[in-house]
């Protein structure tokens, strides 16, 4: 067995009384008069530790049943092939640890101390899994008005999923059920370039953990539909009118000249050019 970071001892007790006594010790004291329920809440290979000392002699049960016992400063804490190499007990604090945790460890542990200082106190352990990032994708069909867009996660234990437009709920979901193995939220927004100022987020969360995935509008939805249409058609009409313009400044100026030269007498070879040909005088 490797060595642990945490001061403790292990021993097997020998005295099958003394081992039969600690294992019907929770089941005794049960009749005495219970204690309020401590919640603990881990995450899926962390660990968590249940904070009632037992310093000289006591017991930790699962679910009613013995799975670690201590007498005399003495632990034997493997004696249930469930919680093998992952429930300890510190010396120096008297504390009970339990590592690698899986969601099925959750629920009812008791642990009991007999010797000063005596103690007796329940927890409620729930252990989650660590939720994903969302991923998002869009789910527009053809053009219209609206951009449409799904995010999606991983479905674990006590999932929530919400939508947000900057610092705004848009739209939010749970999972109650963890058969289900993604849980969706879908969002439509009408395409105008007042998004482009706003920051949306898919923000998945349960008790231990918390992934957010920034919404990059302008890469999942072309906005202002219909735009680039008609920006190209306003240009090409506004080319032409320019063109046009251009045209007509451009003759008229040519004719304002002539017409200058002509009746100034500037030039008595000189010639016009005009878009009906050219004149001589």
């Amino acid at each position: 067995m490797k060595s642990r970071p945490h001061s403790k001892v292990r021993r097997r007790f020998h005295h099958p009384s003394l081992r039969l006594l600690f294992l019907f010790l929770p089941e005794i004291f049960s009749s005495v008069g219970g204690s309020s329920v401590q919640e603990v809440i881990g995450a899926v290979g962390e660990s968590v530790t249940f904070t009632t000392s037992v310093p000289v002699s006591g017991t930790i049960s699962y679910k009613g049943g013995t799975v670690g016992l201590v007498l005399n400063k003495q632990s034997e804490t493997d004696q249930n092939e469930r919680f093998m190499n992952r429930l300890d007990w510190v010396s120096q604090s008297g504390f009970f640890t339990l590592s690698h945790l899986r969601t099925d460890d959750s629920g009812l542990y008791t642990v009991l101390s007999i010797k000063e200082p005596k103690g007796r106190q329940d927890y409620q352990l729930e252990v989650y899994e660590r939720v994903s990032a969302p991923q998002v994708k869009n789910t527009d069909s053809s053009p219209s008005e609206l951009c449409s867009f799904l995010c999606s996660v991983r479905n674990v234990r006590g999932l929530k999923l919400d939508l947000y437009e900057d610092d705004v709920l848009l739209n939010h979901t749970s999972s109650s059920n963890t058969s289900d193995t993604t849980l969706n939220l879908h969002l439509e927004i009408k395409k105008t370039d007042d998004h482009r100022r706003r920051t949306f987020s898919c923000v998945a969360s349960n008790r231990v953990s918390t992934e957010k995935t920034t919404i990059d509008i302008t890469h999942y939805c072309s906005l202002n539909p219909g735009l680039n249409t008609d920006v190209e058609s306003d240009v090409e009409v506004l080319g032409s009118r320019a063109m046009f313009i251009t045209v007509v400044c451009a003759v008229m100026s040519v004719i304002v000249v002539c017409l200058w030269k002509r009746n100034g007498n500037e030039s008595s070879s000189g010639e016009c050019c005009v878009l009906s040909g050219c004149k001589r005088y």
